[in-house]
């Protein structure tokens, strides 16, 4: 048995806790799990303790496939029933279509676009009548890795580590350590306390994910041990 990627992205989600991650799987789930997997690989170092553990998770472990295309409709388009889009991406799991919707203030939205049907084995998007020519889209195409068969601590620590890599990414935005405008129409809370207090959230953060990394290698040590009365236990 294999634990796959996904499952691990569904428990950190649990630690995380952020609305704005549920909200961008709606969107495209290929897309969100492309992103989420670069989240992964920064976080799967963290698994150190014991040594032992990190090589039991990278041995077997595949990496994630995914690619992207994009697709303009046509004059043609708007007169066909059906339009058959070669994208020459074969054999992915899952594809996420997304319409560019362009915004007033220059920017452009991504919104899910449910009409289309993928074939994996010809890499064929099918898109249905197109009410305009010139719209955009953009297909998203991912398929999952795996990993070892992992336990629920080993869940627990994975998805800890994503959160305390999560968390991490944010707080060291050019923006969060920019000085911020103050007038009459916009005030901020005071910026060294926030800073300050950032800080000390990352860092009890990072002691409490170290504390559970110590009790897990405890746990392991004390299962090899009675190794004789737990066979396979020295990972738990």
């Amino acid at each position: 048995m294999v634990t796959n990627w996904a499952d691990i992205v569904a428990a950190a989600l649990v630690q995380i806790d952020d609305v704005r991650l549920t909200e961008q799987m709606a969107v495209s789930p290929a897309q969100f799990y492309r992103r989420m997997s670069a989240i992964i690989s920064q976080a799967l170092p963290l698994l150190s303790r014991p040594p032992e553990l990190l090589t039991f998770l990278t041995k077997d472990m595949t990496l994630p496939d995914y690619d992207d295309f994009e697709w303009t409709s046509t004059e043609e388009s708007v007169t066909a029933e059906e339009t058959p889009v070669e994208t020459g991406r074969l054999g992915y799991e899952i594809c996420s279509v997304t319409q560019r919707i362009p915004k007033d203030n220059g920017t452009v939205a991504l919104v899910p676009y449910s009409g289309a049907s993928y074939d994996a084995e010809t890499g064929i998007v099918t898109m249905p009548k197109q009410d305009a020519a010139g719209i955009g889209y953009d297909f998203d195409f991912y398929s999952d890795g795996t990993f070892p068969d992992l336990s629920d601590y080993q869940m627990r620590l994975f998805a800890l580590a994503i959160a305390v890599v999560w968390d991490e990414r944010f707080s060291r935005t050019w923006l969060n350590l920019q000085p911020k405008i103050h007038d009459e129409s916009f005030m901020t809370v005071n910026e060294a306390n926030y800073i300050q207090q950032v800080t000390k959230r990352l860092h009890d953060n990072r002691i409490a994910f170290n504390d559970e990394l110590r009790a897990y290698e405890q746990l392991c040590a004390y299962n090899r041990v009675f190794k004789n009365t737990m066979p396979n236990a020295n990972l738990v």
